[in-house]
């Protein structure tokens, strides 16, 4: 950068100071200076007696101050209050006493005398606690606390229940919590000082109010060491109560009354360790202080330096950063004052703030001189983007080597003629212009209109040239030949249109004649070679004055809409430049006229004039013929007023010279702020669309957005090929050709193998859309590739089963399309139901315990409801086929666990709104009283249309408790004799033990836990023998036969079909040690590819018996064959006690029509029985009796019905279960046919068959069913 570039910035930097109201650091110095050298002009007994003088009032204040506060201490430690008599002859009435309460809550000290008067009328014994609060709840000022303080002293003398309702009031309003900041400040700082006041008068004792006081200020300070928002209220405590509390005198009062003598009276409220305690705290605060503020000071040294520096690289600084710099400035400054008022009071130093040196040397490393430290950062800058465009612009012919006598006819030019001397007739040289500097591109607004006169020429010139463009030889090239012919063709006296060698001044009309036959040859030079040809061309045989003039005119004057010429034309121009550069200098000048004038105009006319002339420039300037400060100026002027035809002159600059601009390190500051500023005001205006979007691609265009390099991995061709054939060629339309191509490959080879296999499992890698289409896919394969699929099988199992393992949010995705994936290779008959319902459990019930009192679970926390979602997804997508008889009395009987598992999650407290929610009521409802219901509704939809669409007239539960209810009488509906027998062996039990009805209320819930662990053993036994079969070979050109399902129904028992209740999913061992082998590949890198493996356990060996146990079973043995010998030699005897007593009996007796007639009268108290005695000849005769009700005999009577009945229900229910099963057998038989696609009793719904009449026995069957 040059000396004067340096000056100009200091010049600016010291102006912009001013304009920020930026003052460098205040000098710590002045502060501590001695008070003598303060004021110069005065004399030393002057200065003196001024300090005597303000010693002795600083000390009669303090000593006047301190006796008045004493006598006040002393009436309120002692009051004289008047007696309980007096207060009836004060007003009690409501209306008085409540004003004079609202006239508290806006309490100022002008307000004193009336409000003095008032309590002196008024009788507030019963509104002493509304008094209390009010006075804590106004908000004074600082002016208003003595008025106050003498008010809550007349109050305290007064009334004496008035002091410790006030204090009541001061402990809600001043406690600190710890890590809670102060809501209002002021108030704070206020409130503190007023109590402090009261304390010191004696309202409130030291022993009841000084902890209080110490815990506020304690609290205010240690919770504020690092960013000192406390600062105002601990300086104001420190400025008024500091000299009672802490024993604080200001250190000028401090040093004076020591060079004079002066003892300085101090406060008697506390003693001096008191005071020594808090004073330390108050010393630890101000260190912190200090370095708060030498952290601050750096910050603003560093931001005053970036700022030197942003004006020095780029010219200019942004009004953010002017904000910023403010900003932090009035922060620093108030921080500096709030720090030294503290020092002072406490008489310490202030803190030594370290100033860097202002060096005011040019940066290393700016943009205008490009060294120093950012010169590697400009090295990798490329301002073509490639090697065609960048040998267009840079590899330009050079003929000054061949020319003849070039040199020599160069310096006699030079030393004939300056080189900017011209025809003094030409309107271009009247209207040169200094050149654009740097200072003047950094100035606020763009001189655009200071010569205004002298743009007049110009727009003549326009005028001229825009007339002669539809004949761009005419009267140019006349004025052109008339001008060469005075200046007497002073020529290079090279080679002539005639072929002639000599040096004389050739033919005028044959030299006309060529020119124009040049000039009309010019519009054909569209490529590299032709324009290079007329360059050398041109200064072969035209280089003259004249003719370059008049070359610069017809260059000027191309046509607006021979866009394609304007390169072209450069390169002529920078060709011509290496050996006249005159041409560039004037056709430069031509078009910055051209542009101002356009740019002053402001019609929105000639548009396409206006692209050329700006594109010109652009072109011009990636050849060096057009400076870059000119071009960026004129980028400036436009962007001073963007709006209309400036938009699209703008967006046209930027595409043709932006890029170089940005990338060449002397312009890429200055371009990146035009850019940026371009953007802001396209964001902060209203603009047409089509003008936003030009604006949004050229600044793109121009400042590419950063990419990071993606690393793609490597893979073998045929890896490469089934991946596109899966993952981007398979379609709805186009299974059967992808089950084709894939059948060609090369199943044998491990490696393809396993990838393909991979590749089919991967249902989250495509579309959701298409996933029925993989699964299509997959059972198309499974007639030729069998193993293969089974493998896929396994590897969806496994990847929804280790989802349930391990709860990750990245993974939600991925187990939603798995899941969908299974449900349709279900309806692709790929697996049975079996398969599904076990899912459906595992879902519900893997890792959940269904009690919101114990630890919550790891892989199924409360808050997560992924797998309501994961439910549903599967049951949308393969629940609607389970229409046959098992199945869906099985899908049935998962609904019922499902809506307790949904009730269970909408019950827990954590949606409930209360965290502390555990009540029955609470997880009954599943909405705490009072509280927001926090459960999503998106979910609550998706749960509710769900089970709408698989059974639409199902009634749902409402709560927790009426889901669990029904889960447990579905257990005891499934399983009867399990029920049965826990019963039995819960009497056995109780009959052995003889345990009261106390201890009888745990058999319950240990026989539960018995017989559900039964029920588990038996669950998984079934659900393991299901599984297997899914792993059975399939008939060749079938995916699946429906008679391998209906086998399964059929040879399933009953509790097996009831589902796995407890969820538990078993796997082939064989097969997954056998894929185990297989499945050895590395991972893709470029899918989120996670290594789940489901780990199972091992069944336990069987244990040992013992020979006690063996011993144990031989004598049970014998002795049950003992007791089955001796009762086979009993003889059946009919024991008489043992005849059926006859409840009802045919009573033989006629009655009358009178006895008819009567009305039977039952007593409601009594039950009637019939009595079996023995009669003449051994009859039976019956004997009518009434026995009462609460009777042992009727109790046990009605229990035996009841048992009976229930028998017979289970009886009944049975019989129908086992009928319908086997009529769903021969059902599923008449429908047992070999299909690749899917069942069509799944894939559309049934549609009841017609009634025939039957010909002969009607047939129950198929009336009913």
């Amino acid at each position: 950068m040059s000396q004067e570039c340096t000056k100009a910035l200091d010049k600016l930097t010291l102006e912009g100071d001013k304009k920020d109201g930026t003052n460098p650091a205040p000098n710590t110095e002045a502060e501590s200076q001695d008070p003598q050298d303060v004021d110069g002009s005065k004399t030393n007994a002057e200065q003196e007696e001024a300090e005597r003088n303000e010693l002795q009032a600083f000390v009669e204040s303090q000593q006047e101050r301190y006796q008045q506060k004493a006598a006040q201490r002393q009436l309120n430690q002692a009051p004289e209050r008047p007696a309980e008599e007096d207060f009836f002859r004060y007003d009690s009435s409501v209306k008085k006493n409540t004003a004079f309460v609202k006239r508290l809550k806006q309490f100022t000290a002008q307000q004193l005398p009336s409000l003095m008067q008032d309590v002196s009328n008024l009788n507030l014994t019963k509104y002493i606690s509304e008094v209390s609060a009010a006075l804590i709840e106004v908000k004074l000022k600082m002016s208003d606390i003595a008025a106050a303080v003498s008010l809550c002293s007349y109050l305290h003398q007064t009334y004496a229940d008035f002091a410790p309702t006030l204090f009541e009031n001061w402990q809600k309003a001043l406690l600190i919590k710890p890590g809670e900041k102060v809501a209002n400040l002021s108030k704070m700082r206020v409130d503190l000082r007023f109590y402090a006041e009261l304390i010191s008068i004696g309202i409130f004792s030291n022993k009841l109010g000084l902890p209080l006081l110490g815990a506020c200020l304690t609290g205010l300070i240690t919770q504020d060491k690092e960013e000192h928002v406390n600062l105002s209220i601990v300086l104001s405590f420190c400025k008024h109560c500091g000299d009672e509390y802490a024993g604080l005198v200001p250190i000028r009062m401090t040093e004076l009354a020591k060079k004079y003598g002066v003892s300085i009276p101090m406060s008697q409220l506390l003693p001096a360790d008191k005071q020594g305690n808090l004073r330390n705290l108050l010393k630890d605060y101000y260190h912190s202080l200090a370095d708060h503020l030498k952290k601050e000071h750096k910050q603003l040294q560093l931001a005053e330096k970036s700022k030197r520096k942003m004006l020095q690289t780029k010219g200019e600084i942004t009004a953010e950063k002017r904000e910023q710099l403010a900003q932090l400035q009035a922060s620093y400054e108030k921080l500096f004052a709030s720090t030294s008022t503290l020092a002072d009071l406490l008489g310490q130093a202030m803190p030594e703030l370290v100033v860097e040196p202002d060096s005011r040397d040019p940066l290393e490393g700016t943009v205008l001189d490009g060294k120093g430290g950012e010169e590697m950062q400009f090295a990798n800058l490329d301002p073509w983007r490639d090697d065609e465009t960048k040998s267009f612009y840079v590899d330009l012919p050079d003929l000054r080597l061949f020319l003849p006598n070039y040199c020599g006819k160069k310096m006699q030019e030079a030393a004939s003629q300056p080189d900017d001397e011209y025809d003094g007739g030409d309107v271009v040289d009247m209207l040169a212009e200094p050149p654009i500097t740097e200072e003047a591109l950094d100035m606020d607004m763009p001189e655009l209109e200071a010569d205004g006169g002298e743009l007049e020429p110009a727009e003549q010139e326009q005028e001229e040239i825009v007339g002669d463009e539809g004949d761009p030889l005419g009267e140019m090239v006349d004025q052109g030949e008339s001008a060469g012919n005075a200046d007497g063709e002073s020529g290079t006296g090279l080679l002539k249109p005639d072929g002639s060698g000599s040096c004389g001044t050739p033919n005028s009309q044959a030299n006309r004649k060529y020119f124009e036959q040049y000039v009309q040859n010019l519009q054909n030079c569209v490529n590299r070679e032709l324009i290079d040809n007329a360059a050398i061309d041109f200064l072969l045989n035209l280089n003259t004055k004249s003719k370059r003039k008049r070359l610069v005119k017809v260059l000027f004057g191309v046509q607006r809409t021979r866009l394609d010429l304007l390169p072209m034309y450069a390169r002529l121009v920078a060709i011509i430049d290496l050996v006249s550069p005159d041409v560039g200098n004037e056709l430069c000048q031509m078009l910055k006229i051209d542009f101002k004038y356009h740019l002053k105009k402001k019609d929105q006319i000639n548009i396409e004039t206006k692209i050329k002339v700006v594109r010109y420039i652009g072109e011009l300037v990636k050849f060096g013929i057009y400076k870059k400060l000119e071009a960026l100026y004129c980028l400036r002027c436009m962007l001073l007023s963007f709006q209309h035809h400036h938009i699209e002159m703008t967006c046209a600059f930027l595409e043709v010279c932006g890029v170089y601009l940005y990338n060449c390190p002397e312009s890429r500051m200055r371009t990146n702020a035009f850019l940026e500023q371009m953007m802001r005001l396209k964001m902060n205006t209203t603009m047409h669309g089509r003008h936003a979007q030009q604006v949004e691609n050229c600044y793109y265009l121009v400042k590419r957005p950063e990419r990071l390099k993606v690393t793609r991995k490597v893979r073998p061709l045929i890896h490469n090929y089934i991946r596109h054939l899966i993952y981007k060629e398979l379609d709805k339309s186009n299974v059967d050709k992808m089950i084709k191509l894939l059948r060609r490959l090369d199943w044998g080879d491990p490696s393809t193998f396993t990838y393909a296999v991979r590749c089919l499992s991967k249902a989250y890698n495509i579309r959701y859309h298409l996933i029925r289409s993989l699964a299509d896919l997959l059972a198309g394969l499974n007639s030729y590739q069998e193993r293969a699929v089974v493998r896929v099988l396994d590897t969806v199992f496994e990847d929804v089963r280790a989802g349930l393992e391990i709860h990750d949010n990245k993974l939600a995705q991925r187990r939603v399309a798995m899941v969908k994936y299974l449900g349709e290779l279900y309806n692709y008959q790929l697996v049975d139901s079996n398969t599904i319902l076990n899912t459906l459990y595992s879902i519900i019930s893997f890792g959940v315990s269904l009690t919101h009192d114990g630890p919550p679970s790891a892989v199924d926390p409360p808050e997560s409801l992924f797998r309501l979602k994961l439910a549903c997804v599967l049951l949308d997508t393969s629940g609607q086929y389970f229409v046959s008889g098992a199945n869906r009395k099985r899908l049935d009987y998962f609904l019922v666990f499902f809506q307790q598992y949904y009730w269970f999650k909408k019950s827990h407290p954590f949606f409930a709104g209360s965290a502390g929610v555990g009540s029955d009521a609470g997880l009954t409802t599943g909405i705490v009283s009072g509280a927001k219901d926090l459960f999503p509704i998106l979910i609550d939809h998706m749960y509710r249309e769900c089970l709408k669409a698989l059974r639409p007239k199902l009634k749902l539960f409402t709560s927790f408790e009426q889901a669990k209810e029904a889960v447990q009488k579905l257990r005891q509906q499934i399983y009867p004799a399990e029920e049965l027998e826990k019963q039995m062996r819960k009497d056995e039990l109780v009959a052995a033990q003889g345990l009261t009805t106390t201890g009888t209320s745990d058999a319950p819930d240990s026989s539960d836990r018995e017989d559900s662990t039964m029920q588990s053993d038996e669950c998984t036994s079934d659900a393991g023998e299901d599984m297997s079969e899914c792993y059975e070979p399939k008939r060749p050109h079938s995916s699946r036969t429906v008679g391998d399902e209906d086998e399964d129904d059929t040879t399933t028992p009953p509790a097996a079909d009831s589902g796995d209740l407890d969820g538990l999913e078993c796997y082939n061992d064989d097969e997954e040690e056998e894929d185990d082998d297989e499945n050895e590949d590395e991972e893709d890198e470029d899918e989120q590819d996670f290594d789940l493996e489901v780990a199972v356990e091992p069944m336990p060996p069987p244990a040992v018996k013992q020979p006690e146990d063996l011993e144990f079973e031989r004598e049970f043995e014998r002795m049950a064959s003992e007791c089955i010998q001796q009762r086979a030699k009993e003889s059946s005897k009919v024991n008489p006690k043992q005849v059926p007593v006859p409840v009802t009996f045919r009573n033989e007796t006629k009655k009358s029509y009178d006895q008819l007639q009567e009305p039977t009268v039952e007593k409601p108290d009594t039950v009637p029985f019939a009595l079996m005695i023995r009669g003449k000849g051994k009859q039976q005769v019956y004997k009518t009796f009434e026995a009462p009700e609460d009777s042992q005999l009727a109790q046990y009577i009605r229990e035996q019905e009841r048992k009976q009945q229930e028998e017979k229900d289970n009886v009944k229910r049975l019989t129908l279960n086992i009928s319908e099963r086997l009529e769903e057998e021969d059902y599923q038989e008449s429908l047992n046919q070999p299909t690749r696609t899917a069942d069509p009793l799944r894939m559309r719904p049934l549609k009841p068959a017609k009634f025939k009449h039957p010909k002969g026995v009607p047939d129950i069957d198929a009336i009913f069913h």
